[in-house]
């Protein structure tokens, strides 16, 4: 093992648990425990044959098991050199509503975004129940992927009532879309409703947030609202599942 990464448990062969399973589970302890040293740069995960050998298992049991924590983004391969422990994942903090571009300079990354599509058009029933809207009305519906420091993060598919933005086709949508919407049409998001779900990419999805197919997302779902409580967008996002870690700082609820 390298010293970065002690592996302080041993599974149980005893146990009608899959020995895999029992692994992932070890290893997932020892990369929470890696991450929170003050350690920087990359930190190399054990090499299959180190970990057979801690294990007593085979290298297919192994195999299994890493492929498992790099679908869950907690390690990553580079060809020739070795794996290693991506250590810069995200925590999305669900109780604030912010803009990704803000978000993502806050962070100090670099945003990014690639308008896949703008169209004008009647919503489907879902959609004009969410935004309240009469039969006839027409929404943008705006398809952007969205990234940092380059990288595909988030797929996000926003549907805004046209009669509250209409020239919303002629702004340039590569930067904050609330920043637009607040400053060109004084549409302020106050408040929002969200659901959040985790499915698996689809094969369209994965090749443009550069993933593989089948891989986790979180599939997030939000009706914002202006300070009088009218919606003005809804919006379906799709995030990496392998770059992002939901927060929510509790409190009693009495």
């Amino acid at each position: 093992m390298t010293e970065n990464f002690p592996i302080l448990r041993k599974i149980d062969k005893n146990l009608p648990i899959p020995f895999y399973y029992q692994i992932i589970q070890v290893l997932r302890e020892a990369i929470r425990d890696a991450g929170a040293s003050p350690i920087t740069g990359e930190i190399p995960f054990p090499s299959e044959t180190e970990l057979c050998q801690a294990f007593q298992v085979n290298r297919g049991t192994i195999r299994h098991a890493m492929d498992m924590l790099e679908q869950e983004g907690l390690i990553y391969r580079r060809k020739g050199v070795g794996t290693f422990l991506r250590t810069r994942r995200v925590e999305v903090d669900l109780t604030k509503l912010v803009s990704t571009t803000d978000d993502l300079r806050a962070r100090g990354w670099l945003p990014g975004t690639q308008v896949l599509s703008i169209l004008q058009q009647h919503p489907s029933p879902h959609i004009q129940n969410a935004l309240q809207q009469s039969d006839g009305d027409t929404v943008w519906q705006i398809f952007r992927l969205r990234l940092a420091n380059g990288e595909p993060i988030s797929l996000q598919n926003s549907s805004i009532p046209t009669s509250l933005a209409p020239d919303l086709d002629q702004k340039d949508l590569s930067g904050s879309l609330y920043n637009i919407l607040q400053d060109y049409y004084a549409l302020i998001m106050a408040s929002a409703s969200q659901v959040i779900r985790v499915r698996l990419a689809t094969p369209d999805e994965a090749h443009l947030l550069t993933i593989d197919e089948g891989t986790p997302v979180f599939d997030f779902t939000r009706t914002s609202y202006d300070p009088t409580g009218k919606p003005i967008e809804y919006l379906e996002s799709l995030w990496r599942g392998d770059r992002y870690d939901l927060f929510v700082r509790l409190r009693p609820g009495y």
